[in-house]
């Protein structure tokens, strides 16, 4: 990529983001091309190995997780743009896996090793996760028919934000409730979603997406005014709408950019998912191969928390008890 065309690709961001987070994230971009130019690669050649890599260096370069965030949330933006721009020919270059597994930003899975400095909003007590009535009164608070869709639809199916973004008409089976997923690692895997989805599937796509302007030339399932698949930035605007306008929404603290940090996120419906389902009688194992993880362990250590109301659950209704 010469410099104009990555010259291109970062007046897109800037025009896409505020001022301040638009700054820091150039800075960011900046960084990591010159770190691969370091070692003989092209920013737009890289692959989730060297996104890996450069977090990896940040996070021994700067000991927090703060800035192995704000990294990672740079690239996302800048390879999200590099995208568009190759999908619409102004910028020459082979996005052809990016499109069934992501870009190599969101493709990108690293645990900084201070990741104690964030304050993980998945694990705040009070905000573990949202009940089903919660979900379903943060649903009914939305504007558009499609943002409904996309609340219910990460809820029943437990699906990362990208995962979402990603899915294609030819993935979703209307008759069997069931769409096919390229997960992370290209670990792919089938989830299902309930009958109270038909009607609002059903309008989707025979009446709504065909008017969106990018729907014509998409494959996706979301496509948008503005591009042929949403953006991760997109759905979490989405959800947090959607929770202020439900007042379900809280501001916990601010990251080391100074941005407010929310409670109820994608993510969150993804938690709130796994724990609806062990409440309904999943078994680990399920859970783990419905949410795309490696091993049950993953599931185990990342939604089983020390859920004092629902331990207490247990032992009432269905702890071992003698006959006096």
């Amino acid at each position: 990529m010469n410099d104009d065309d990555f010259q291109h690709v970062i007046r897109r961001v800037e025009n896409n983001k505020s001022e301040q987070t638009a700054m820091q994230y150039v800075a960011k971009i900046r960084d990591f091309r010159e770190w691969l130019q370091d070692r003989g690669s092209a920013f737009e050649e890289a692959d989730v190995i060297n996104v890996e890599n450069w977090l990896a260096h940040l996070d021994e370069r700067y000991t927090n997780a703060s800035s192995v965030g704000k990294g990672e949330a740079a690239l996302v933006a800048a390879y999200d743009e590099l995208n568009k721009l190759i999908q619409a020919g102004r910028i020459e270059g082979d996005n052809s896996e990016w499109g069934r597994f992501g870009t190599p930003a969101e493709q990108a899975d690293y645990t900084p090793q201070d990741s104690g400095t964030f304050k993980s909003r998945e694990t705040r007590e009070d905000v573990e996760y949202l009940k089903p009535a919660e979900v379903d009164e943060l649903a009914r608070n939305t504007d558009r028919l499609r943002d409904e869709l996309i609340i219910r639809l990460l809820f029943q199916t437990g699906l990362r934000v990208t995962e979402l973004c990603n899915i294609r008409l030819n993935d979703v089976d209307r008759e069997e409730r069931k769409i096919d997923i390229r997960g992370k690692g290209r670990k792919n895997r089938a989830v299902y979603y309930q009958p109270s989805l038909d009607l609002l599937m059903d309008v989707w796509l025979d009446e709504r997406r065909p008017a969106v302007y990018y729907a014509d030339e998409s494959e996706y399932l979301f496509p948008t005014s503005h591009s042929e698949n949403i953006t991760r930035q997109t759905v979490e605007e989405v959800v947090r709408e959607a929770a202020d306008r439900a007042e379900l929404q809280e501001v916990y603290g601010r990251n080391a950019d100074g941005h407010e940090l929310h409670t109820v996120t994608p993510h969150v419906l993804r938690h709130s998912f796994a724990m609806a389902a062990l409440d309904n009688g999943w078994d680990v194992y399920t859970l783990s191969q419905a949410l795309g993880h490696a091993d049950a362990e993953t599931t185990t250590s990342t939604y089983l928390h020390d859920d004092k109301e629902r331990k207490k659950r247990a032992f009432l209704e269905r702890g071992p008890a003698t006959d006096d």
